[in-house]
C-alpha cells in the first residue's frame, strides 16, 4: 500500500525531529552542560563545601575578633590605670615608663590584629562574590536544562498523538519501526533521568544560596564589629599619646628638680665653710638620733618588743624589671648610694673607713620617683612619724620627714626624705607613732624632704645604737666592703 509523498515526508520529519530531540539533550548532558555536573553533581557539592568552608573561616575570624575585643578591654583598663597613676603620681616614673612601653606594644598588636581582620573580611567578600558568580552560572545551567526537559516533554506529547497503527502503515521497514519504538522508550528513560538530576541540583543550589546568605550576613557583622573596634582603638591611641606627653613632661620636671638640687649640693661642697658646717650638723644629727632611739627603746617602746627580731624582711621599694612595685619575692631595687665608706665629703669621716674612702654613708639610698610607695622592711612598732625638729635644712630645702620603726629592743629602721604632703607628687606618710605594722605594709611615699640631691628613700638601720648595713637583712642584699 502506497502512501502519499507528503505523509511519508511527515513521518520522516517526525523521526528526524525525534532523533534530534533525543540526541541534543544527551550531548548537552554528557558533554556541554555536564561541565556543571548535572549527572555527577560534584561541582555543586564542591560549591556547597566551599561555602561551608567560608562559614568555618568566618567562625575563626569571629573568634579572633572576640580575642581582640578582650585584648582591647584589658588595654583600656591598663590605659586608665596608667593615666590615673600619672595624674596622682601614685607610681614611679620608671614604672609608668615601662607601662607606657607595654601599652605601645599592645596598641601595635591590636592594630595588627585589626588590619588582619579587615584583610580577612575583604578576602571573604571577594571569595563569596566569586562563588556567587559560579552559583549563578550553575543556576543558569539548571534553567537551561529545565527548558530542554520542558521542550522534550512537549515534543513527546505531540508525538504521542500519532497512533501506533500509523507507524505500522507508514511504509517503514521493520527495522525503522523497531528503532522508533526503542526511541520512545529511550526518550522516556532519559527524561526521567534528566528530571531527577534537575531536582537534585535545584535542592543543592537552594542550600548553596542559603549558605551564601548566611555567609554574607556574618561577614557584614564582622565588618561592623571591626569598625567599632577600630574606633575604640583610635580612642586608645589618643589616650596613649596623651599619657606619653604627660610622662615626658613629668620626667623633664624630675630631671630639672634633680639638676637644681645637684647644683645646690655642688655649690655647697665648693664652699668649704658651709660644707664643714653641714657635715658637723649631720654628725650632730646622727648622735641625736642614736640617743633618741636608745631613750625610746628603754622607755615606752621597749616593753612591748621582742628581745631579738626573728621575722622576715622585705625591700621597702622593689624593682621588678619594669618598675618599682610592692614587694613580691624580695626583688632588689636600684640602689643609688650604698651603705658604707664613700669618697664624697658631704658625710662625716669615720675611723673605720680607709683613706681612699674616708666618709661614712650611714644608710642605703634607693632611687625612685616622687610618690613611689614605701613599705615597712620588717614588722614592728612605729616610734616616730613626722618632721625632724632638730635637723639642719639647707637653703631652699624642706624640713626632713621620716619614720622610725622598732623591730626589737635593739633594732630600728629609719626611712628618710619621705613625702610630707606639701607637694602633690609627694603624699604624706600613712602611719603614726604607736602603730603596729607588718613587713610589706604601706607606710609612706618617696619624697625630697631634707637635704637631698633628688627624690629617693634613705634607709638606715640601727642595731644596739650603731648604724649597720641594712642589706645584710634584706633579700638578695650584699654589703660592700666599703
Amino acid at each position: 500500500m502506497e502512501h502519499s509523498p507528503a505523509l511519508t515526508h511527515r513521518f520522516r520529519t517526525w523521526r528526524d525531529r525525534l532523533s534530534l530531540l533525543l540526541a541534543v539533550p544527551l550531548l548537552v548532558v554528557g558533554l556541554g552542560l555536564a561541565e556543571a555536573g548535572p549527572v555527577r553533581g560534584d561541582p555543586l557539592d564542591d560549591a556547597l563545601a566551599q561555602q561551608k568552608a567560608l562559614a568555618a573561616q568566618l567562625a575563626a575570624q569571629q573568634k579572633a575578633l572576640n580575642a581582640l575585643i578582650a585584648q582591647q578591654g584589658a588595654l583600656s583598663a591598663q590605659l586608665a590605670s596608667t593615666t590615673a597613676a600619672l595624674a596622682k603620681n601614685s607610681a614611679t616614673l620608671t614604672s609608668i615608663t615601662a607601662q607606657v612601653a607595654q601599652l605601645s606594644t599592645a596598641v601595635q598588636q591590636a592594630q595588627i590584629g585589626l588590619n588582619k581582620l579587615s584583610a580577612a573580611v575583604n578576602a571573604l567578600d571577594v571569595e563569596i562574590n566569586r562563588l556567587v558568580k559560579e552559583q549563578q552560572a550553575k543556576a543558569r545551567d539548571l534553567a537551561a536544562r529545565e527548558a530542554i526537559l520542558a521542550s522534550r516533554i512537549r515534543e513527546a506529547y505531540i508525538a504521542d498523538q500519532t497512533p501506533p497503527l500509523w507507524i505500522l502503515l507508514s511504509g517503514q521497514s521493520f527495522t525503522d519501526i523497531l528503532l522508533d519504538i526503542a526511541g520512545f522508550n529511550t526518550l522516556g528513560a532519559e527524561d526521567v533521568k534528566l528530571a531527577d538530576s534537575i531536582s537534585r541540583d535545584a535542592a543543592r543550589l537552594a542550600a548553596i544560596e542559603e549558605q551564601v546568605r548566611a555567609n554574607r550576613a556574618e561577614t557584614e557583622q564582622l565588618r561592623v564589629a571591626a569598625a567599632k573596634q577600630k574606633a575604640a582603638l583610635d580612642k586608645q591611641v589618643s589616650l596613649l599619646n596623651a599619657a606619653k606627653a604627660r610622662l615626658a613632661a613629668a620626667i623633664a620636671a624630675q630631671k630639672k628638680a634633680i639638676a637644681a638640687q645637684k647644683a645646690a649640693m655642688d655649690k655647697l661642697i665648693a664652699d668649704k665653710k658651709k660644707l664643714a658646717a653641714a657635715v658637723a650638723a649631720l654628725k650632730a644629727e646622727e648622735a641625736r638620733v642614736t640617743a633618741t632611739v636608745n631613750a625610746l627603746l628603754k622607755g615606752q617602746f621597749g616593753s612591748g618588743l621582742p628581745t631579738v627580731y626573728q621575722g622576715g624582711w622585705t625591700w621597702p621599694i622593689v624593682h621588678n624589671g619594669s618598675g618599682f612595685v610592692k614587694p613580691v619575692g624580695g626583688t632588689r631595687p636600684y640602689i643609688s648610694q650604698k651603705f658604707g665608706c664613700v669618697s664624697w665629703p658631704i658625710y662625716p669621716k669615720s675611723s673605720a673607713c680607709p683613706k681612699s674612702y674616708p666618709y661614712l654613708h650611714n644608710g642605703v639610698d634607693i632611687a625612685a620617683s616622687p610618690g613611689t610607695p614605701i613599705y615597712a622592711a620588717a614588722a614592728g612598732k612605729v616610734m616616730i612619724a613626722g618632721i625632724c625638729s632638730y635637723c639642719v635644712v639647707w637653703r631652699g630645702m624642706r624640713p626632713l620627714a621620716w619614720i622610725w620603726i622598732a623591730h626589737s629592743k635593739s633594732m630600728v629602721t629609719i626611712y628618710g626624705h619621705i613625702g610630707d604632703g606639701k607637694v602633690s607628687s609627694q603624699p604624706k606618710w600613712r602611719v603614726k607613732a604607736g602603730d603596729i605594722v607588718a613587713a610589706g605594709q604601706l607606710i609612706a611615699f618617696v619624697g625630697s624632704t631634707g637635704n637631698v640631691t633628688g627624690p629617693h628613700l634613705h634607709l638606715s638601720l640601727l642595731v644596739n645604737g650603731k648604724y649597720v648595713c641594712p642589706q645584710k637583712y634584706l633579700p638578695g642584699g650584699v654589703c660592700s666592703a666599703y
